[in-house]
Protein backbone atom coordinates (compact mmCIF):
# COMPACT_ATOMS: atom_id res chain seq x y z
CA UNK A 1 0.00 0.00 0.00
CA UNK A 2 1.36 3.30 -0.89
CA UNK A 3 1.96 6.26 2.19
CA UNK A 4 0.39 8.96 2.15
CA UNK A 5 0.95 12.74 3.08
CA UNK A 6 -0.64 14.74 5.80
CA UNK A 7 -2.28 16.73 2.51
CA UNK A 8 -3.33 13.97 0.51
CA UNK A 9 -6.98 14.55 0.34
CA UNK A 10 -6.18 18.25 -0.20
CA UNK A 11 -4.60 16.81 -3.34
CA UNK A 12 -7.48 14.75 -3.91
CA UNK A 13 -9.85 18.10 -4.01
CA UNK A 14 -7.90 19.75 -5.83
CA UNK A 15 -8.48 17.47 -8.49
CA UNK A 16 -4.70 16.39 -9.23
CA UNK A 17 -3.09 13.91 -10.86
CA UNK A 18 -1.53 11.45 -8.93
CA UNK A 19 1.17 8.79 -9.03
CA UNK A 20 3.21 6.12 -6.93
CA UNK A 21 6.86 8.06 -6.19
CA UNK A 22 9.03 6.30 -4.07
CA UNK A 23 6.16 4.07 -2.53
CA UNK A 24 4.28 7.67 -1.82
CA UNK A 25 0.97 8.56 -3.34
CA UNK A 26 1.86 12.40 -4.68
CA UNK A 27 0.26 14.94 -7.00
CA UNK A 28 2.15 15.07 -10.56
CA UNK A 29 0.72 18.15 -11.30
CA UNK A 30 -2.62 19.98 -10.75
CA UNK A 31 -3.60 21.79 -13.84
CA UNK A 32 -0.05 21.34 -15.82
CA UNK A 33 3.59 20.86 -15.39
CA UNK A 34 3.96 23.77 -17.84
CA UNK A 35 1.85 26.39 -15.85
CA UNK A 36 3.12 24.97 -12.58
CA UNK A 37 6.68 25.51 -13.95
CA UNK A 38 6.19 29.01 -15.14
CA UNK A 39 4.18 30.07 -11.89
CA UNK A 40 7.53 29.14 -9.89
CA UNK A 41 9.81 30.49 -12.22
CA UNK A 42 7.77 34.09 -12.13
CA UNK A 43 5.52 34.37 -9.22
CA UNK A 44 5.22 31.46 -6.62
CA UNK A 45 4.17 28.21 -6.36
CA UNK A 46 4.44 25.53 -3.48
CA UNK A 47 5.32 21.40 -3.33
CA UNK A 48 3.70 18.72 -0.44
CA UNK A 49 7.26 17.34 0.22
CA UNK A 50 6.28 15.78 3.13
CA UNK A 51 7.59 12.31 1.40
CA UNK A 52 11.01 13.49 2.47
CA UNK A 53 12.72 12.20 5.75
CA UNK A 54 13.15 14.50 8.49
CA UNK A 55 14.91 12.50 11.15
CA UNK A 56 16.42 14.50 14.38
CA UNK A 57 19.74 13.90 15.70
CA UNK A 58 20.48 14.82 19.44
CA UNK A 59 22.29 14.18 22.68
CA UNK A 60 26.09 15.54 23.83
CA UNK A 61 27.77 13.55 20.99
CA UNK A 62 25.15 13.97 18.23
CA UNK A 63 27.78 16.62 16.26
CA UNK A 64 30.97 14.39 16.78
CA UNK A 65 28.32 11.51 15.77
CA UNK A 66 27.37 13.58 12.08
CA UNK A 67 30.66 14.56 11.80
CA UNK A 68 31.71 10.75 11.57
CA UNK A 69 28.65 10.51 8.77
CA UNK A 70 28.81 13.57 6.86
CA UNK A 71 30.73 14.66 4.07
CA UNK A 72 30.85 18.58 5.28
CA UNK A 73 31.41 18.82 9.11
CA UNK A 74 28.03 19.71 11.45
CA UNK A 75 29.65 20.73 14.47
CA UNK A 76 30.75 23.12 12.22
CA UNK A 77 27.62 24.85 11.76
CA UNK A 78 26.31 28.19 13.59
CA UNK A 79 22.89 27.44 15.13
CA UNK A 80 20.22 28.57 12.93
CA UNK A 81 21.95 27.56 9.83
CA UNK A 82 22.05 24.62 7.68
CA UNK A 83 24.33 23.16 4.61
CA UNK A 84 24.10 20.31 1.97
CA UNK A 85 26.27 17.92 2.25
CA UNK A 86 26.80 13.41 1.11
CA UNK A 87 26.18 10.41 3.00
CA UNK A 88 28.79 8.00 1.83
CA UNK A 89 29.60 4.34 2.02
CA UNK A 90 33.05 3.26 2.45
CA UNK A 91 33.73 2.77 -0.61
CA UNK A 92 32.68 6.48 -1.55
CA UNK A 93 29.59 5.40 -2.80
CA UNK A 94 26.80 7.96 -2.78
CA UNK A 95 24.17 6.58 0.32
CA UNK A 96 22.17 10.03 -0.06
CA UNK A 97 22.37 13.98 -0.36
CA UNK A 98 20.83 15.82 2.35
CA UNK A 99 20.61 18.78 3.90
CA UNK A 100 21.61 19.10 7.93
CA UNK A 101 20.34 21.43 10.10
CA UNK A 102 21.84 22.63 13.52
CA UNK A 103 19.04 24.18 15.22
CA UNK A 104 20.04 23.88 19.17
CA UNK A 105 24.35 23.31 20.92
CA UNK A 106 23.19 19.67 20.41
CA UNK A 107 20.50 19.35 18.18
CA UNK A 108 20.46 18.53 14.63
CA UNK A 109 17.91 17.56 11.94
CA UNK A 110 18.70 16.13 8.49
CA UNK A 111 16.55 15.81 5.83
CA UNK A 112 16.93 13.06 2.89
CA UNK A 113 15.18 11.90 0.14
CA UNK A 114 12.13 9.58 0.00
CA UNK A 115 13.63 6.16 -0.97
CA UNK A 116 15.57 3.91 1.00
CA UNK A 117 14.74 5.49 4.07
CA UNK A 118 14.61 2.17 6.25
CA UNK A 119 18.41 1.55 4.70
CA UNK A 120 19.36 5.23 5.70
CA UNK A 121 18.15 4.74 9.27
CA UNK A 122 19.61 1.52 9.75
CA UNK A 123 23.32 3.34 8.29
CA UNK A 124 23.02 5.91 11.15
CA UNK A 125 22.26 2.97 14.25
CA UNK A 126 24.36 1.15 12.92
CA UNK A 127 27.57 3.57 13.70
CA UNK A 128 25.25 5.49 16.60
CA UNK A 129 25.40 1.64 17.90
CA UNK A 130 23.83 1.77 21.56
CA UNK A 131 25.64 5.15 22.90
CA UNK A 132 23.51 7.19 24.69
CA UNK A 133 24.64 10.66 23.94
CA UNK A 134 23.67 10.05 20.66
CA UNK A 135 19.59 9.68 19.99
CA UNK A 136 18.18 9.12 16.44
CA UNK A 137 14.46 10.10 16.17
CA UNK A 138 12.71 9.45 12.54
CA UNK A 139 9.86 12.06 13.09
CA UNK A 140 8.72 11.69 9.61
CA UNK A 141 5.44 10.61 9.52
CA UNK A 142 4.13 12.70 12.59
CA UNK A 143 5.66 15.99 10.48
CA UNK A 144 4.23 18.03 7.34
CA UNK A 145 7.00 19.55 5.13
CA UNK A 146 6.12 22.45 2.31
CA UNK A 147 8.28 24.33 -0.14
CA UNK A 148 6.95 27.53 -1.13
CA UNK A 149 9.28 28.44 -4.01
CA UNK A 150 9.65 31.59 -6.41
CA UNK A 151 10.62 35.17 -6.75
CA UNK A 152 7.42 36.16 -5.11
CA UNK A 153 7.73 34.21 -2.18
CA UNK A 154 9.34 37.44 0.30
CA UNK A 155 6.26 39.28 -0.39
CA UNK A 156 3.91 36.60 1.16
CA UNK A 157 2.18 38.14 4.60
CA UNK A 158 2.57 35.29 5.98
CA UNK A 159 6.21 34.79 5.45
CA UNK A 160 7.08 38.48 6.32
CA UNK A 161 8.70 37.23 10.00
CA UNK A 162 11.29 35.34 8.06
CA UNK A 163 12.26 37.54 5.00
CA UNK A 164 15.51 38.22 6.96
CA UNK A 165 16.98 34.82 6.84
CA UNK A 166 20.46 34.37 4.96
CA UNK A 167 20.25 31.18 2.22
CA UNK A 168 20.22 28.28 4.33
CA UNK A 169 19.42 30.36 7.14
CA UNK A 170 16.89 28.69 9.45
CA UNK A 171 14.66 29.66 12.22
CA UNK A 172 11.31 28.47 14.84
CA UNK A 173 8.57 31.23 13.82
CA UNK A 174 5.06 30.74 13.55
CA UNK A 175 2.78 31.08 10.66
CA UNK A 176 -1.04 32.20 11.51
CA UNK A 177 -0.65 30.44 14.57
CA UNK A 178 1.33 27.10 13.62
CA UNK A 179 4.78 26.78 15.19
CA UNK A 180 6.85 25.79 12.23
CA UNK A 181 10.45 25.33 11.82
CA UNK A 182 11.51 27.26 8.22
CA UNK A 183 14.49 26.86 6.21
CA UNK A 184 15.65 29.50 3.57
CA UNK A 185 16.41 26.40 0.85
CA UNK A 186 14.95 24.61 -1.96
CA UNK A 187 15.15 22.51 -5.02
CA UNK A 188 14.41 25.09 -7.64
CA UNK A 189 16.86 27.49 -8.70
CA UNK A 190 14.90 29.87 -6.99
CA UNK A 191 14.34 31.93 -3.70
CA UNK A 192 12.19 29.93 -1.51
CA UNK A 193 11.54 28.45 1.76
CA UNK A 194 11.14 24.79 2.99
CA UNK A 195 8.54 24.46 6.11
CA UNK A 196 8.22 21.46 8.83
CA UNK A 197 5.13 21.63 10.92
CA UNK A 198 3.56 19.20 13.06
CA UNK A 199 1.04 16.70 11.06
CA UNK A 200 -1.99 17.96 12.48
CA UNK A 201 -1.34 21.31 11.18
CA UNK A 202 -0.90 20.45 7.55
CA UNK A 203 -4.21 21.86 6.32
CA UNK A 204 -3.99 25.00 8.01
CA UNK A 205 -0.48 25.66 7.07
CA UNK A 206 -1.23 25.18 3.13
CA UNK A 207 -4.46 27.10 3.75
CA UNK A 208 -2.61 29.45 4.44
CA UNK A 209 -0.91 30.16 1.73
CA UNK A 210 -3.57 29.01 -1.09
CA UNK A 211 -5.62 32.57 0.78
CA UNK A 212 -2.49 34.47 -0.67
CA UNK A 213 -2.95 32.67 -4.28
CA UNK A 214 0.34 30.48 -4.14
CA UNK A 215 -0.42 27.74 -7.00
CA UNK A 216 -0.09 24.36 -5.81
CA UNK A 217 2.50 22.68 -8.00
CA UNK A 218 3.36 18.59 -8.42
CA UNK A 219 6.41 16.35 -9.03
CA UNK A 220 6.36 17.23 -12.96
CA UNK A 221 7.13 20.90 -12.52
CA UNK A 222 9.43 19.97 -9.50
CA UNK A 223 11.30 17.81 -11.94
CA UNK A 224 11.91 20.36 -14.92
CA UNK A 225 12.52 23.04 -12.38
CA UNK A 226 15.57 21.12 -10.53
CA UNK A 227 16.86 20.47 -14.10
CA UNK A 228 16.75 23.63 -15.49
CA UNK A 229 18.78 24.29 -12.61
CA UNK A 230 21.28 21.68 -12.53
CA UNK A 231 20.16 20.05 -9.61
CA UNK A 232 20.88 16.16 -9.40
CA UNK A 233 17.95 13.52 -8.01
CA UNK A 234 19.47 10.87 -5.75
CA UNK A 235 18.45 7.51 -7.47
CA UNK A 236 18.78 9.07 -11.19
CA UNK A 237 21.79 10.99 -11.64
CA UNK A 238 23.87 9.08 -8.83
CA UNK A 239 23.55 6.45 -6.35
CA UNK A 240 25.77 3.85 -4.67
CA UNK A 241 27.69 3.18 -7.47
CA UNK A 242 28.35 6.81 -8.16
CA UNK A 243 31.12 8.68 -6.13
CA UNK A 244 31.45 12.98 -5.76
CA UNK A 245 34.00 13.69 -7.63
CA UNK A 246 32.29 11.82 -11.29
CA UNK A 247 28.91 13.14 -9.87
CA UNK A 248 30.28 16.56 -10.18
CA UNK A 249 29.59 17.34 -6.32
CA UNK A 250 33.03 17.46 -4.77
CA UNK A 251 31.60 20.82 -3.55
CA UNK A 252 29.64 18.92 -0.92
CA UNK A 253 32.63 17.01 0.37
CA UNK A 254 35.33 18.78 3.03
CA UNK A 255 38.88 16.87 2.07
CA UNK A 256 41.05 18.84 3.77
CA UNK A 257 40.13 18.19 7.78
CA UNK A 258 38.15 15.86 8.76
CA UNK A 259 37.38 12.15 8.91
CA UNK A 260 33.92 10.58 7.70
CA UNK A 261 32.92 7.61 6.10
CA UNK A 262 34.45 7.14 2.69
CA UNK A 263 36.70 9.63 2.94
CA UNK A 264 39.87 7.44 2.71
CA UNK A 265 38.27 5.74 -0.43
CA UNK A 266 37.43 9.15 -1.62
CA UNK A 267 41.17 10.12 -1.46
CA UNK A 268 42.27 7.06 -3.24
CA UNK A 269 39.92 7.75 -5.75
CA UNK A 270 41.04 11.75 -5.87
CA UNK A 271 44.65 10.74 -6.27
CA UNK A 272 43.82 8.25 -9.45
CA UNK A 273 41.15 10.18 -11.17
CA UNK A 274 37.95 9.59 -12.39
CA UNK A 275 37.24 8.03 -16.29
CA UNK A 276 33.47 9.39 -16.49
CA UNK A 277 31.80 12.29 -15.56
CA UNK A 278 28.95 13.93 -15.27
CA UNK A 279 27.49 16.77 -17.24
CA UNK A 280 24.72 18.50 -19.25
CA UNK A 281 23.73 18.41 -22.56
CA UNK A 282 21.39 20.67 -25.23
CA UNK A 283 19.44 19.37 -27.77
CA UNK A 284 20.49 20.36 -31.21
CA UNK A 285 18.86 18.27 -33.14
CA UNK A 286 15.08 17.05 -32.39
CA UNK A 287 13.71 14.87 -29.56
CA UNK A 288 13.62 14.45 -25.71
CA UNK A 289 16.33 13.08 -24.06
CA UNK A 290 14.95 10.50 -21.16
CA UNK A 291 16.91 8.53 -18.58
CA UNK A 292 18.64 5.43 -19.37
CA UNK A 293 18.61 6.60 -23.53
CA UNK A 294 22.03 5.49 -24.85
CA UNK A 295 24.94 8.17 -25.69
CA UNK A 296 27.07 7.93 -28.39
CA UNK A 297 29.58 9.46 -30.49
CA UNK A 298 31.33 8.43 -33.46
CA UNK A 299 28.56 5.16 -33.73
CA UNK A 300 29.83 3.51 -30.30
CA UNK A 301 27.80 3.81 -27.00
CA UNK A 302 29.80 5.63 -24.73
CA UNK A 303 27.51 6.85 -21.57
CA UNK A 304 23.96 6.88 -20.74
CA UNK A 305 21.25 9.48 -19.91
CA UNK A 306 20.53 10.35 -16.26
CA UNK A 307 17.74 12.94 -16.55
CA UNK A 308 16.29 15.07 -19.22
CA UNK A 309 13.80 16.62 -20.52
CA UNK A 310 12.17 20.19 -22.17
CA UNK A 311 13.33 23.05 -20.19
CA UNK A 312 10.44 25.83 -20.20
CA UNK A 313 12.16 28.83 -19.41
CA UNK A 314 14.78 28.35 -22.07
CA UNK A 315 12.30 26.43 -24.68
CA UNK A 316 15.12 23.53 -25.64
CA UNK A 317 15.39 20.24 -24.76
CA UNK A 318 18.23 18.96 -22.22
CA UNK A 319 19.56 16.41 -20.68
CA UNK A 320 22.35 14.83 -17.99
CA UNK A 321 24.41 12.10 -18.57
CA UNK A 322 27.65 9.99 -17.94
CA UNK A 323 30.41 10.19 -20.21
CA UNK A 324 34.03 9.31 -20.68
CA UNK A 325 36.15 12.32 -19.14
CA UNK A 326 37.80 12.77 -22.41
CA UNK A 327 34.43 14.07 -24.10
CA UNK A 328 33.27 15.55 -20.80
CA UNK A 329 34.47 19.15 -22.69
CA UNK A 330 32.21 21.85 -23.21
CA UNK A 331 31.50 22.17 -26.62
CA UNK A 332 31.83 18.72 -27.39
CA UNK A 333 28.89 16.91 -30.29
CA UNK A 334 27.52 13.99 -28.99
CA UNK A 335 24.32 12.27 -29.98
CA UNK A 336 21.77 10.36 -27.88
CA UNK A 337 19.41 7.35 -29.36
CA UNK A 338 15.96 8.56 -29.19
CA UNK A 339 13.43 5.59 -30.39
CA UNK A 340 16.75 3.68 -32.56
CA UNK A 341 17.96 7.26 -33.94
CA UNK A 342 20.54 9.14 -32.77
CA UNK A 343 19.85 12.91 -32.31
CA UNK A 344 22.29 15.31 -32.68
CA UNK A 345 23.28 17.41 -28.94
CA UNK A 346 26.00 19.26 -27.27
CA UNK A 347 28.05 18.97 -24.01
CA UNK A 348 26.79 22.59 -22.14
CA UNK A 349 27.52 23.83 -18.76
CA UNK A 350 25.10 21.26 -16.29
CA UNK A 351 23.29 24.51 -14.29
CA UNK A 352 21.01 25.23 -17.11
CA UNK A 353 18.98 28.31 -15.86
CA UNK A 354 20.02 30.73 -13.04
CA UNK A 355 18.03 32.98 -11.11
CA UNK A 356 18.81 36.37 -11.88
CA UNK A 357 20.95 35.63 -15.22
CA UNK A 358 20.04 36.54 -18.95
CA UNK A 359 18.79 32.83 -19.50
CA UNK A 360 19.60 31.86 -23.22
CA UNK A 361 19.96 28.49 -24.69
CA UNK A 362 23.58 28.07 -24.93
CA UNK A 363 25.75 28.07 -28.28
CA UNK A 364 22.38 28.18 -30.55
Amino acid sequence: MLKKTPLNKVHHELGARMIDFAGWQLPVWYTSILEEHRAVRSGAGMFDVSDMGRVWITGRKAGAFLDRLLTKRASRLEIGYSQLCLLCLEDGGILDDLLAYRVGTDQYLIVWNAGGIEQKLGWLQRWAGADPDIVIQDKSAGTVMVAVQGPAVCQLQNLKGVRHLPRFGQARTRIEDVEVLVARTGYTGEDGFEIIADATNALQLWESFMKQGVKPCGLGARDSLRLEAGMLLYGQDMDKSTNPFEAGLAWLVEMEDGDFIGKSALLEIRRRGVNRKHIGFQMTGPGIARSGYKIVKCGQEVGKVTSGGYAPTLNVNVGFGYIPIELATIGTEIEIMIRNKPMTARVVNRQFYKRGAQNEPQGI
